[in-house]
C-alpha cells in the first residue's frame, strides 16, 4: 500500500467513525482496528488541519486522454461535487479537504 493509499484508507475509517454514533474504541473493535493508530492517525489529521496545511486550491489534472477528469464542480447557492465511475479517490478527498478548510460543507451527488 502506497502513502498516498494509506492516508486515503484512515481518512475514509475517521470518517466513518466520525459519522456514526459508535465511540472510536466501539468502532474500532467493530471493524478490528488498533485503537492506538486509529488514534495516532486521528492527531495527524486533526494537526495538520491545525496547521493549515490546505492553501484552500487543489490542481485538478485530466487523468484520461479526453482530457475528462471525473470530478464536476458546480458552484450557486449550494455547492454540489458530481464524481464518475472511475475517477480518483485521492484527488476528490484533497478537493473536499480544500472546501472544507473553507468552512463550506459540500452536497453529494
Amino acid at each position: 500500500m502506497t502513502r498516498a493509499e494509506r492516508v486515503s484508507y484512515w481518512r475514509t475509517l475517521l470518517d466513518k467513525q466520525a459519522e456514526s454514533t459508535l465511540s472510536a474504541a466501539a468502532f474500532c473493535r467493530g471493524q478490528k482496528i488498533n485503537l492506538h493508530q486509529f488514534y495516532q492517525w486521528r492527531r495527524r489529521f486533526r494537526n495538520q488541519q491545525s496547521e493549515g496545511m490546505s492553501t484552500g486550491f487543489v490542481e485538478l489534472l485530466p487523468c484520461s486522454k479526453d482530457h475528462h477528469s471525473g470530478i464536476r464542480l458546480r458552484l450557486g447557492q449550494e455547492l454540489s461535487i458530481e464524481v464518475d465511475r472511475g475517477f480518483d479517490p485521492l484527488t476528490l478527498r484533497a478537493v473536499l479537504d480544500a472546501i472544507s478548510s473553507g468552512g463550506r460543507r459540500p452536497c453529494l451527488l
